[in-house]
Formats: C-alpha cells, structure tokens, sequence
C-alpha cells in the first residue's frame, strides 16, 4: 500500500501529523498541491487514518466535475456527515442552511448567512469532538460551496477543526489562498521513483524501467499503474514495449480531462505532436502537418494548450514540449482510429521520402493491404539492421508483412521478422512470428531462413542442440550464390561450431567438417579451437589475429566467429578494440556474447569483481528476455570467480542449478566447466583430495581428451593437487603432457598455465619458478602467478631459505588479496607467520601451511570430523593430510602432536582422540 514514506514525502506528512495533533489550541487549512497522480489523496487518506486514531471525527467531500455547476452541491455532502448537529441549531441559524439546500420553498438566500450558518454547525460539533475536514479535489467543487468553505477556512484560527484539501497545481493560481498552508508536492526524484518502481514492480527489465521512470516522469501513480498494463513478456524484456505506453483508467481519466477542454482542432493539432515522435517537433512543422491534413490555426491551439498547462511552447528553442509525458499517450489512446491514421498521413506528407519516421508514419495510416508500403517497410529494415538495430527492424518487417498484399512475401517478412526478433533479443516476439510464418507458409527461397531462425531460437531460448544439428546440414547443403548466401553460410556454420563444441556430439563435428571446404580460415579457426585443441588449435592466437586484420567488424556472423575463436584460446583481451566496436554496432544476441566472453577473460586477468558483475547481471536480462542458455553460461563464468574464492556454498548452489539442465541437454562443456569448478573450490579450501578427484574427471593424468575443449582452465589445478596429494609423477606426467600438445603455441594464457604446472612439477621448483617469473608473462595471469608464489615460497621455507620465501610469500599474498581471494590469502599469511616463526623442534618447519593449521587442530584435541568442518575438508582428506604429518614431526600418534608443537596436550577424549588413532584414521592412513 501506498504511504507517505514509499513517496518520499516525509517532510509533508510531519506538516500534516503536526496540524491534526495541534487542533485542540489551534484550527488550520492546509492544501496539498500537485499534477494529478502525485500522491495527494494518498497523503490525504493517510491523514484521515491518523486523525481518527487520534480521536478527530472525520468529515469528507469529494468535488466532482459533473457536479461544478450544481449549486451547493458540495455543502449538501457535508450537511449529509452533520444531520443531528443540524437539528440542534436554532431556526434562523438552521433556516438559510435548509435553504440553500432546498429543503423549503424559498430558494432565495445570501451567501454569507449561509456561510455564518455553516461555520456555526461546525463550531457546534468542534466543541464536542475536534474535526477533520478532507476535502478531495478542491478544485472540482461548485462556486457557491467554495465561497462556504473559503468564510469557514479563514475563521479556524478560533475553532478545533484542522482542513486538508488536494487541488490541482494550476488551479491555486485562480485560488483565494489567504491563510492556507500550501503543501506543495513536486514529482520524485529518480532515485524515489526508480526505489517505487523496484518496490512495486521488481520484475521489470532495464528496458521497461527505463521507459517508464522516462514516460511516468516522478509521478507516483503512473509508476505503480504503467507496468500493470503490459504484457508479462513486455514487462520483463522478452517482447518489445509498444510505441505508446497504454494508460490505465485513472492515468487516462486523469490527463483526458484536461485534454477535453480543448477544440476538436486543438485535440487534433496535439495529435500531431503527440505522433511527431522526437523530443519535441517546431511550431512551424507542426503547423506544415495541420496543413497537409487540411486544418489550420495551429498557433492559437498551441496557446490554449499550453493555458491549459498540457504543453510548454519555447519560442527560443523552436519546439513545443508536452508538460508530462503521459499526455502524449492519453491523446493517442483517446483519439479514434480515423484521426490517428489522418495525424499519420500529415507527417508522412511533410517528412522527407526515405526518412524512416516517414516511412513508419506512412504505413501507419495504411489501413489495408499495400505493397508499395510494405516495400519501403522491408527498405527500412534493411538499413536499420546495418546499424545494429534488429530488434527495431523485427517491427518494421512485422508491419510489412501485415500491409503485404501477396501471401508469399507475407511469409519471407514474417521469417525475416521473426530472425531479426530473436538476434535482437525478442525471443517471444521471434516464437510467435515463427509460428504465423508457420501458419502463413513461406516461400522455398525462405524455408532455409526460417530453419535458421528455429534452430537459433531453439538453443538460445532453451540451450536445446537437437534442431541445430538436425536442421542446419540440410540449410548448408541447399545454399547457393545468391544474395545473403555466403552470410547465411557462416551463420549456419557457427551455430553448427556452438552446438558441437557445447555438446562435443560427433554429429555436429561431422557436419562441421564436410563442409569446411573454401571457407575462411575464421571459420576453421572456431572449429579448431572448441574440437580436441590439444591437436589442433596450435597457432591459434597468430591465426585469429590474422584473421582480425581482414575483418570491418560490420557483419554479426563474423563477430560470433571472432568472439567464439577468442573464447576458445583465451584470446578476448588481445581484441579489445575490434570487441567493443562489435558492441556498438550489433544487436542484443552479439552484445551477450561480447558480455560473457568479457567476464571469462577478466576472470582471467584478475578483474574478478567486474567478472561477477558482468555475469550477474548478464544472467539478469537474459532469464528476463528468455535467453536461457546465455543466462546459464554466465551464471557458470560467474562461478569461475565463486569457486576460486572459495565460496562452497555458492558453489554448490551453481552446480546444483546447472548440472541437471545441462546433463539433459547433453551439454558437456558445461558439465566439465561445473567439475573444473569443484576442483577449484576445494583447492581454494585445501582439500586436494578432493580436487584431484573433479580434475581428473575432466582429464586424467597424462590425457588431453578430445571433449575437455577446455583442457587449459583444469590442467594447473591438477597438477597442484597432485603435487600436494603426494602424486608427482602424475602432476609430471601431465605437464608432459601438456607440453606434447604445443600448448605454448596456442596462446599466451597456454603456454603460462603450461610453465606454471611445469614449475609445480619440476625436480627443482626454485630454478623452475625463477625461470617463469624471469618470461616476464606473468602479470597479465595474476591468480596462477600467486598459486605458483606460493608453493615456491613454502618449498623455500622448507628448505631453510627463508629470506627468500618471505618476499615470494609476501608478493602471493599481495596478489590473493586484491583478488579478494580470501582462503588463497589466508595460506599465504599462514607461511609467512611459520616463515617469521622461530624453528621449532621435531620438524615443524617441514609442514606446509595447510598441514601445520590441521597438527595445531589435532593438538588442541579436535577428532579428524571436528578439524575437517572447521577446515571445510573431508575426514579422509584430513587423516591423508596426518599420513604426511607424522613423519615430517617424527611422531607416531596424534598424543605426541601436541608436543612436537610446544603445546600442553589436549584432555584425553574417546574414539580418534589422543593417543589412539580411530578405526576409520586406521584404514584412511594405511
């Protein structure tokens, strides 16, 4: 429910609460000012409420439009709310009151005896009870009412009674204000209104937001009644918003009655600038439209609309602007079909031929079926897409295709409406043109573009590769040379590339490589980087920028194939230029992708607070729109940034989510970016056992297989879990591995990974680590050069360098911590305060920090369940993690843990407490 405070109006409701509380000593009037739909009433109620619960009677009046003219009209609602009083007053009081309200004969009556008579009932029911007067819409009440109200309110001061009227903001100018405490209410500021608008209506996308926050323009009725005039897909970005917002009836009552004071040709001059369509059209154009549509007098309109405050003429600026937007929608709304149409017509007469204004003016007043019309729609379209503007020209083809006269090109310009919806982000849109192309038929010419555009719904909407791989063969096969054939190819191509590199199907791939034949090498690029690029994408990043350098960045093909490639080879953040220029000319469906491959690449550069941005965001507008498949990749490049900070719980919610969904689907990319996640969460955590574990899920030790596309992003993470899970020759073998498959020649990201997992490896990890930092390479990867810092700095602290381990120590820590990388950093202060840490006896200078904190948790008498939840590690991790311990301290029971330490021991406990290994450490150490 609507109150003061939603509105923003704190500082009027205090005015109001102060004059109900002080009435007993003092009567006031006070007048709430403002546009229609500003809040008035709602504060007027909200006054009543509170003065009931004070103890105040209430007293109400209501002015009515219909019942300006009815003399006495408003007086008769408040003798209604006063009738005993009424009978106590003496006859001669009591006599003018029946008479005015016709209760006797005699109609002839002054005004002031009238007015004393009132005052007097109202003083006679104040001394029994405070009142409160509400009156509502001052400004509708009849002249003779108005004069009553106008004696009583100038007389207060000496009687309890506290007024508060809502009158329009044009009317107190005509007003007699004498004594009244104008309250005057301005519309919201952006920031109430836009806190209003998510308050009530949550669900809305940024789009429709914004186009409301624009058109209700603070006015707090607009914002709550707008969006519950659209359509669900309208509201939540999935269709597009129509040209004029439609107005609910207390919207449209409210600005329709100000609009219907005017002339016919006034109402008809404002039509004009109602569908003018810019921010604001010149007199003189405005009176060249009322001329081709055979009218004139445009001046005189202008000024008595702007008497009537539905418009600002600047004189200086040469345009007429109206006072609210919303009068430009309730003059739409109100005006018949006929004179819309006719408004049209005028603009299209007088507006250059070509102009795409005039081109939509021009089909707008077309009520039948016109080729030439539809024509210069499909026209129009072209050259918007051209600009990056597909989800305007999905409604331009839309329109064509209804003013098409011939039912053969009503189907091309629904299919071609249909993909121009659905690139420009409209999937619902594209769902129900798809379905009336369907209905319609189309041409053979069309059936490719139509498949297309299924296909492309079908994966986009819902992350189903079914139709591409089913369809998209038989579409490539069928291509010839004509026009839009060669965009058409690469098109099919990619979404062929999508499909497969998603589901690693080897259908896909089939259809992919029987017909790479005299295609770019743009387009082998994308299918060498997402199938088996341990084989194939040596190179890769030297072919892509080649293939860049060719590029005018003007074809969307072209940028999904770039985007695709980059993503593959972990190359975004070599093209940021080329990249940011896609985003400014394409549409929705190339934007999205511009935004996730962003994020993966600034996961990778470290800028991980922007990554989650990008992505929760990203994830945000395409569940709203409906593409889910975007919305499901960006929430798993958010979980990059989760898992490798640790957050188990988010993690886990990720996994839960997107596992099932992509498992149905049979998206294996997804699936292993979702294993790759687990392992880098239970590194982050310490829990190499288990990380080892989701690696080698991916790819086992040694193995780059053809399906892990992104072999690259797990390969370090399983060679440090090898290496602290005591597998070296594994960790080694797979670093080979690695090096087999040219992995320095795909990219520079590779080949860092490469070195870093080689360095971890190495039989001499200090000459090997000197050597990765000496390339140089390593300030573009932050969060790998900070995993391979530390394990440097703790095997020099275990080998007795210490000097040299605090400054490799200090530097990872530097790292992990701008990253907000909190477990990572936590490690890394573990090392330096055991580096700092004077030697300790029985090998303590050995442990590594992980193994140290679990033997100071074992000490303190924790059982391995107990330091494992602390830990956020397994039991078995943590008894795999005491194997390692006791030999480092020289030490046969977790009894003597405390004293290789330096600490008391623990008070001896039951089960695997001191002195005694459980059956289950047994079994888990042996």
């Amino acid at each position: 429910m609507l109150d003061a405070e939603s509105l923003g109006r704190g500082t009027h409701w205090r005015l109001l609460r102060d004059a109900v509380e002080s009435v007993t000593w003092r009567g006031q009037a006070l007048w709430l000012c403002g546009e229609p739909g500003i809040g008035k009433t709602v504060l007027l109620e909200q006054a009543g409420e509170f003065a009931a619960g004070r103890g105040l009677r209430l007293l109400r009046v209501h002015g009515a439009e219909g019942e300006k003219d009815l003399p006495f009209a408003a007086l008769h609602q408040l003798m209604w709310s006063l009738t005993p009083e009424t009978r106590e007053l003496p006859p001669a009081v009591r006599a003018p009151l029946d008479r005015a309200l016709g209760r006797e004969p005699d109609d002839t009556v002054g005004a002031y005896t009238v007015a004393a008579a009132t005052l007097e009932l109202l003083a006679l029911a104040a001394r029994r009870r405070p009142l409160a007067l509400l009156i509502d819409d001052l400004h509708w009440i009849d002249a003779s009412s108005a004069d009553v109200l106008h004696f009583v309110r100038r007389r207060l001061a000496t009687v309890p009674i506290v007024m508060i009227a809502t009158v329009w903001e044009d009317a107190v100018a005509a007003s007699d204000a004498t004594g009244v405490r104008i309250l005057d209410l301005k519309p919201l500021s952006f920031e109430g209104a836009e806190g209003l608008l998510r308050d009530r209506h949550p669900e809305l996308s940024h789009t429709a937001r914004g186009r409301i926050l624009r058109e209700a323009a603070g006015n707090p009725l607009a914002l709550v009644e707008l969006p519950g005039r659209l359509r669900e897909g309208e509201r939540t970005g999935a269709s597009p918003l129509p040209e004029h917002l439609p107005l609910g009836e207390r919207l449209r009552g409210m600005f329709a009655q100000r609009v219907a004071v005017l002339s016919e040709p006034a109402q008809f001059t404002l039509l004009l600038c109602a569908l003018e369509g810019g921010e604001g059209a010149s007199p003189h154009l405005i009176a060249e439209a009322a001329r081709a549509a055979g009218t004139d007098g445009v001046t005189a309109d202008l000024a008595a609309a702007q008497e009537h405050g539905l418009v600002h003429v600047d004189e200086q600026a040469a345009q007429v602007r109206f006072r609210h937007p919303l009068v430009r929608s309730c003059l739409v709304a109100e005006a018949s079909g006929a004179a819309r149409r006719r408004a049209h017509a005028a603009w299209a007469a007088v507006l250059p031929p070509g102009d795409l204004r005039q081109v939509t003016h021009r089909a707008a007043a077309t009520a039948v079926p016109d080729e030439a019309v539809a024509v210069a729609l499909e026209e129009a379209a072209h050259r918007t897409r051209l600009r990056g503007g597909d989800a305007e020209a999905a409604r331009l083809l839309a329109r064509a295709a209804a003013l098409s006269g011939d039912a053969a090109n009503r189907g091309d310009r629904l299919a071609a409406a249909a993909l121009a919806a659905v690139t420009g982000g409209w999937i619902d849109m594209a769902s129900e043109l798809l379905e009336q192309a369907e209905r319609h038929g189309v041409p053979a010419g069309t059936e490719d573009v139509l498949a297309f555009t299924r296909a492309l719904v079908r994966i986009q909407g819902d992350g189903d590769c079914a139709p591409v791989v089913d369809l998209l063969p038989g579409v490539l096969d069928r291509l010839g040379e004509g026009p839009g054939s060669e965009a058409m190819r690469r098109s099919s191509l990619f979404l062929l590339l999508l499909a497969a590199g998603y589901t690693g199907d080897p259908r896909a791939w089939q259809a992919v490589d029987a017909r790479l034949d005299g295609v770019p090498d743009l387009v082998r690029l994308g299918r060498d980087a997402w199938h088996d690029p341990a084989r194939h994408a040596q190179d890769g990043a030297a072919r892509l920028a080649a293939a860049v350098r060719t590029l005018t960045g003007e074809n969307p093909e072209d940028a999904w194939l770039v985007l695709w490639s980059a993503a593959g080879l972990d190359a975004v953040g070599e093209h940021t230029a080329l990249i940011k220029d896609f985003t400014r000319r394409h549409s929705y469906v190339t934007r999205a992708c511009v935004a996730a491959v962003s994020s993966y690449d600034d996961y990778l550069r470290g800028h991980w607070d922007r990554c989650v941005e990008t992505a929760r965001s990203g994830a945000a507008q395409a569940h709203a729109r409906g593409f889910h498949l975007y919305e499901h990749v960006y929430r798993y490049k958010e979980g990059y940034v989760v898992a490798a900070r640790g957050q188990r719980r988010r993690t886990d919610d990720i996994v839960a989510a997107l596992r099932p969904w992509a498992l149905e689907r049979g998206l294996t990319l997804v699936v292993h970016r979702l294993r790759a996640m687990e392992a880098m969460c239970a590194l982050a955590l310490g829990d190499h056992e288990s990380a080892y574990a989701h690696a080698c899920a991916v790819t086992p030790p040694g193995v780059l297989p053809a399906d892990a596309v992104q072999f690259q992003l797990v390969l370090l993470d399983l060679v440090e879990a090898a290496v602290h899970t005591g597998r070296r020759a594994q960790a080694r073998r797979h670093a080979a591995a690695g090096r087999a498959a040219g992995m320095e020649r795909i990219s520079p990201h590779h080949a860092f990974v490469l070195r870093a997992a080689e360095a971890l490896a190495s039989a001499d990890v200090d000459a090997a680590c000197t050597a990765l930092y000496a390339s140089g390479t390593g300030a573009t990867w932050p969060f790998p050069l900070a995993r391979v810092r530390l394990y440097h700095g703790g095997w020099l602290r275990r080998h007795g360098r210490r000097a040299e381990a605090r400054s490799q120590l200090a530097e990872a820590l530097r790292l992990f911590t701008a990253l907000g990388a909190g477990p990572w950093a936590d490690r890394a202060r573990q090392e330096l305060s055991v580096c700092d840490a004077a030697p300790a006896p029985g090998g303590v200078a050995a442990l590594t920090a992980q193994e140290l904190r679990i033997a100071q948790l074992v000490a303190l008498g924790l059982t391995n369940r107990d330091v494992g939840t602390r830990l956020q590690l397994s039991p078995r991790t943590v008894a795999g993690h005491l194997y390692k311990i006791y030999p480092k301290l020289g030490i046969s029971s977790r009894a003597a843990v405390a004293r290789a330490l330096g600490q008391p021991p623990p008070p001896r406990t039951d089960g695997d407490g001191p002195g005694r290994a459980s059956p289950r450490e047994h079994r888990h150490m042996t």
